[in-house]
C-alpha cells in the first residue's frame, strides 16, 4: 500500500536542543497517536517559532509577522501546511492558502517557516506518513541527546534557554541554517 498521500495531523510539542551540537529541534507530536517527528532548524527560526507560540509581538513586524500580515491584508487565509517530503536529510513543506475568490494556492516553503506561519494563524499541521516512516536513525533523538527547552506550557523558561543557545552560536553558523 502506498502511503505517500496519507497525512497525519501533528502539533508542536516543543522546541528542544540537540545536546551534541546545540542545534534547535522542533518536536512534532501526532494528534491521534504517540509518534514524534524531530526537525532540526536554525536558531533564528527557533526564536521566531518560540515568539509565535508565545504570541510575542514586536513594535515593528519581523519577517514572519510581515508574511502573516501580507496574507491577511490580501484577504487570503492559511488553510494548513504539509511537511510532505524528506530528501537527503532535508525536509520539505507546502503552505496552502485560500484566496478571497476561493482558489487554493500552494507555496513551496521550508518547514521552519511553515511552522511559524501555521502557529501564528492557528492553521493545522500535517505530515506525510512517508516522511514519518522515512525518518532514519540519524533523525531520531534518544532522551540522552534531547534537552527540551520549550513547551507550550513553559513560555518564560524558553526565552531564557533559547537566549543561552543563541549566545553560543557564532555568526558564521547562521549561514548554514
Amino acid at each position: 500500500m502506498k502511503n505517500e498521500n496519507i497525512f497525519q495531523e501533528m502539533r508542536i510539542a516543543g522546541i528542544a536542543s540537540d545536546t551534541r551540537n546545540m542545534q534547535p529541534v522542533v518536536i512534532l507530536k501526532e494528534l491521534s497517536g504517540e509518534r514524534e517527528l524531530y526537525i532540526w532548524i536554525g536558531p533564528v527560526e527557533a526564536m521566531a517559532l518560540q515568539r509565535a507560540i508565545s504570541k510575542e509581538v514586536f513594535q515593528r513586524p519581523l519577517t514572519h509577522e510581515l508574511l502573516r500580515n501580507l496574507v491577511d491584508k490580501l484577504g487570503a487565509r492559511l488553510e494548513h501546511i504539509e511537511i510532505d517530503d524528506l530528501k537527503d536529510h532535508t525536509y520539505y513543506a507546502t503552505i496552502y492558502l485560500k484566496t478571497p475568490d476561493a482558489r487554493l494556492v500552494t507555496i513551496d516553503a521550508r518547514p521552519s517557516d511553515s511552522l511559524v506561519l501555521a502557529t501564528w494563524s492557528g492553521a493545522p499541521i500535517f505530515v506525510s506518513e512517508r516522511v514519518i516512516q522515512g525518518m532514519s536513525e540519524t533523525e531520531t533523538m534518544d532522551d540522552s541527546r534531547k534537552k527540551v527547552v520549550f513547551t507550550q506550557e513553559d513560555v518564560e523558561k524558553t526565552d531564557e534557554e533559547l537566549t543561552k543557545i543563541l549566545e553560543r552560536i557564532k555568526p558564521e553558523d547562521l549561514g548554514n541554517a
